[in-house]
């Protein structure tokens, strides 16, 4: 198991009029060539016998029969380079020296025939002579079938050929002969013309082919391999997960499937680009081909996400599962070193989840979800370990599916509700209250959003859900507020925010409910401004134009946030509940919370506090000068209809409907 070396496809070709498309053309050209050498040695054995029997009687014997043989020995040094020819393979460039080859044959073949116009020509014997040149033509008219798709041995052998008969036939001196060589010279020009056009048209039906051919080719490799990293792609893995699982059960073997899921690379790419992110993607890969045999796949789905498919471990339980967990070590450890991509040092981790098969009866889909599982598993141990699939990952699977359809359940049959939390002042007045999202299950009553938001984020189902609590708080808001200057607060999606119809379908939202967009206070985390900068800060904008007013959640939490803060036309920052639940016992939330405030206080941005639970916290914010909060003691979510009640009897029992104080509300 230690060495891994995977076949890597090579790298896809250009264009058939670059080099290696001018090269495959040369070979076609050069094999067309050699695949004719059959019927021209029949040509040439027929013509040399027809040529010396009909000049027998004009010519001396052992004229025609030295012709005879130096051209037949031709012809069989020719069959013999034929024979050593057909031995390339049929897809093996062909070396170019069997095209000098072809051209220094074709000439001495040509060479021979011209020979006819010396040795074999009688003189003051026009029947002969005109037979002799009818031979000549004939050749050289086969020879631009034959050897038109290499030009210069067509060229050389027409022009070896037909020269010697043009001159003799001046050389005669007769009007006749002149007639005859004028006659032999538009033939040669003509067949010479003929081969040049028979030349192009091969050349290019070799070329559309040899495109056709390329076209094909890199349809078929854009299909089966990833374009960014050039591993195959999740169709090419599929396929061979088959052909390995049935092998594994034939043969009896244990193989593996390894997930392997980079850990923080969200970070990377929303800190330094996605060029950067990409750049580290391709050095991953390069990395995981250096630990790959022959017969193992290495294989990226998407994303950070990559696939590694051992063929075979092990014969038995307890040495697959020894040789796959040696192997993944060894693959944590191929992410010791730092990556260094455009000046920047990136040190990576990578989780790993493992299932093997055929252990685990499962169809090719179901063994990478289990393996998915296991890696998710290997997230939650603290990252940049490994964990094997176990029975009991499943059963959180399938609690997630569940979670999914009960989702879609919970929107169709209004089970979502709203819960308010207030935000008071130092003098205990409400200035806000945040929308909480609870989910009403008719069975496992209320459900915390911490229990369902991820799974709806990645399913989709968070943009229907983030589009009814808006209109819902804006419903609730015109019911409940008099005050113009209670704020509600409603917390925005990543996926809601990166809507370009978000600003749109907001303005609607509070047109038709009829509250002041100034009364809306929209939270958003850092991560969700950091994936674009630039379009956040567009949107950002146009939201501040409308009339909203902004807040960052969580702050403290995200990454960069100090160094986009700036930029960012913020009016609140939400100090996250985990630098002030233990604020008064931990220096170092003291000295967070302490650098918050003072770099708040600085650009002139508002602050709230969350998650204030004890006197003691709340004594420690004010006396560092916050003077907004939101926690337990001061009061937990209430339902809307709750919420409305005491509104109600407050306003009931006091003039001064416009401030509210949070012991009334809590009926204290």
């Amino acid at each position: 198991m230690d060495n891994i070396d995977q076949n890597k496809p090579s790298q896809f070709p250009e264009s058939g009029r670059g080099c290696g498309g001018q090269s495959d053309i040369r070979s076609g050209l050069v094999r067309i060539i050699y695949s004719s050498v059959p019927l021209t040695l029949i040509a040439v054995l027929a013509n040399s016998v027809v040529l010396s029997i009909v000049q027998w009687g004009v010519i001396a014997h052992t004229t025609i029969l030295a012709w005879f043989g130096v051209t037949n020995g031709l012809s069989l040094v020719r069959l013999g380079l034929y024979l050593k020819f057909r031995k390339l393979g049929a897809e093996e460039e062909v070396p170019v020296f069997w095209a000098h080859l072809a051209l220094l044959i074709s000439a001495a073949s040509g060479l021979t025939w011209g020979a006819v116009a010396i040795w074999l020509f009688p003189e003051n014997d026009y029947v002969h002579q005109v037979f002799t040149a009818f031979v000549i033509a004939g050749m050289c008219a086969g020879a631009v079938t034959t050897l038109s798709p290499m030009l210069s041995s067509a060229f050389a052998f027409i022009l070896c050929a037909m020269l010697p008969v043009i001159v003799r036939f001046f050389q005669e001196g007769t009007d006749v002969n002149y007639a005859m060589a004028a006659m032999a010279f538009l033939f040669a020009m003509m067949v010479l013309s003929t081969s040049r056009k028979l030349n192009y048209t091969i050349r290019e039906s070799l070329l559309l082919r040899h495109e056709r051919v390329l076209a094909e080719e890199r349809i078929q490799y854009q299909a089966h391999y990833d374009s960014l990293t050039q591993l195959p792609n999740r169709r090419l893995l599929i396929g061979r997960l088959k052909q390995e699982i049935a092998r594994s059960v034939r043969h009896k073997h244990i193989g593996a499937v390894l997930f392997l899921d980079l850990d923080h690379f969200k970070t990377i790419n929303d800190s330094l680009g996605h060029t950067v992110g990409d750049a580290l993607l391709k050095q991953v890969a390069l990395r995981l081909n250096q630990r790959m045999r022959d017969e193992d796949t290495a294989a990226r789905l998407g994303g950070d996400e990559f696939i590694i498919l051992l063929s075979e471990v092990g014969d038995g339980t307890d040495e697959a599962m020894d040789n796959v967990m040696n192997l993944a070590d060894k693959i944590l450890h191929l992410f010791d070193m730092p990556f260094y991509i455009d000046g920047h040092e990136l040190h990576v981790t990578v989780s790993i989840g493992i299932a093997l098969f055929p252990l685990i009866e499962s169809s090719t889909e179901q063994l990478l979800q289990k393996s998915d599982v296991a890696m998710y598993e290997a997230k939650k141990a603290g990252r940049n370990t490994i964990r094997i699939f176990l029975p009991e990952m499943q059963r959180t699977v399938d609690s997630r599916r569940s979670t999914e359809k009960g989702l879609h359940r919970a929107l169709a049959e209004g089970e979502l509700e709203l819960y308010y939390q207030p935000q008071v002042d130092a003098d205990n007045n409400i200035i806000g209250l945040e929308a909480l999202l609870r989910w009403n299950h008719p069975v496992r009553g209320i459900i915390a959003p911490e229990e369902f938001i991820e799974i709806a984020e990645k399913t989709g189902l968070i943009v229907q859900i983030g589009d009814w609590v808006i209109s819902t708080a804006c419903k609730h808001l015109s019911q409940i507020s008099a005050n113009s200057e209670l704020m509600m607060c409603i917390n925005v999606s990543p996926r809601q925010f990166g809507e370009s119809s978000f600003v749109d379908k907001l303005n609607n939202v509070v047109s038709e409910t009829g509250v002041n967009p100034e009364n809306i206070q929209l939270e958003i985390t850092e991560g969700m401004v950091l994936r674009d900068i630039e379009t956040a800060i567009d949107r950002m904008q146009k939201l501040k134009s409308a009339g909203f007013s902004l807040s960052i959640d969580d702050f403290g939490t995200g990454y960069s946030s100090l160094a986009y803060l700036k930029r960012f036309p913020v009016d609140i920052l939400k100090i996250d509940r985990s630098f002030v639940l233990d604020i008064d016992k931990d220096e170092n939330d003291a000295v967070i919370v302490d650098a918050i405030i003072a770099m708040a206080r600085h650009m002139k941005i508002d602050i709230v506090a969350e998650g204030v639970e004890t006197k003691q916290a709340l004594d420690f914010l004010l006396s560092r000068g916050c003077r907004k909060f939101q926690g337990y003691i001061f009061g937990r979510p209430m339902p809307f209809n709750k919420l409305l009640s005491r509104f109600s009897e407050i306003k009931k029992s006091s003039h001064r409907t416009n401030v509210i104080n949070i012991r009334s509300l809590m009926n204290e």
